[in-house]
């Protein structure tokens, strides 16, 4: 009987001890994530935009609570660059940046399927992603990512949610239409960049992407988009007054504007 009694404390002490490793393990949980926009369509040449990155720069920075930005205006004019741009400046400032697709649920629920990878790939151990298995359904999987990112000491990460172009607000009967709010993190902490084309948007503050100012920012944009070389040194035959294009031989893909004027 004294022996069993002796064998049972052991037990009792071993497992004390236990948790309270894995209490002080679980207190000093790492959230850094390497940075990476793989996930991000890049431009080799992006035209700089230092009124609004500095714009977002004031709306995202500071101490406590959710900041959010909304960057809103045609498609094609450089919104997702303007996001890649800011968040390659300012990486430093946080512990992780992820990069969504949220044309629709089902790509925006690869992504973060996607996310959930890359978190365990750099901490196999992370607290509140342990159910995520290679069966998990995708729901499953966003819900696992969004309790990482709750987490009350995982405070200081950057979610950009591109192409958010079919948005659940008023007035959009669109069946596919996606509702962000459901999959944004519950906890009021962290920092969310979203591109829309639409203005109804409202979760942040709106930073609109309008007309550059310079029309050789301007002719850098198309020359990127249409893929053709020659449009800032005279390779396409251009004639242009202060106000007016008198001539502008380039083809533009579908998705973008028709008119090379919408980016002035």
């Amino acid at each position: 009987m004294r022996v069993g009694s002796t064998s049972v404390l052991k037990i009792v002490m071993t497992i004390r001890i236990t948790t309270q490793r894995a209490a002080r393990i679980n207190s000093k949980e790492s959230f850094t994530v390497s940075f990476s926009l793989s996930e991000a369509s890049e431009t080799k040449h992006f035209v700089s935009r230092q009124e609004e990155l500095a714009e977002m720069h004031k709306s995202l920075g500071g101490d406590g609570g959710r900041r959010a930005v909304v960057l809103h205006g045609l498609g094609g004019i450089g919104k997702t660059q303007l996001a890649v741009a800011y968040a390659k400046a300012h990486q430093a400032d946080y512990s992780a940046v992820f990069w969504l697709n949220i044309k629709d649920e089902d790509s925006l629920k690869q992504s973060y399927a996607r996310v959930a990878k890359r978190i365990l790939q750099e901490h196999p151990l992370a607290s509140r992603l342990s159910t995520v298995t290679e069966d998990s359904k995708p729901d499953e999987v966003v819900d696992a990512v969004k309790r990482w990112l709750d987490h009350p000491t995982n405070t200081q990460w950057l979610m950009v949610f591109d192409n958010y172009d079919t948005p659940k607000v008023p007035g959009n009967t669109d069946q596919a239409a996606v509702d962000i709010r459901r999959f944004l993190p519950e906890a009021y902490h962290g920092s969310v960049i979203v591109t829309t084309r639409s203005s109804q948007v409202n979760i942040g503050r709106h930073v609109r992407v309008g007309k550059l100012k310079d029309v050789r920012d301007s002719l850098q944009i198309l020359s990127d988009a249409s893929r053709r070389e020659g449009v800032m040194d005279g390779g396409l035959f251009l004639m242009f007054t202060d106000t007016e294009v008198t001539s502008l031989q380039i083809t533009l893909p579908p998705s973008l504007p028709k008119s090379w004027m919408d980016f002035l």
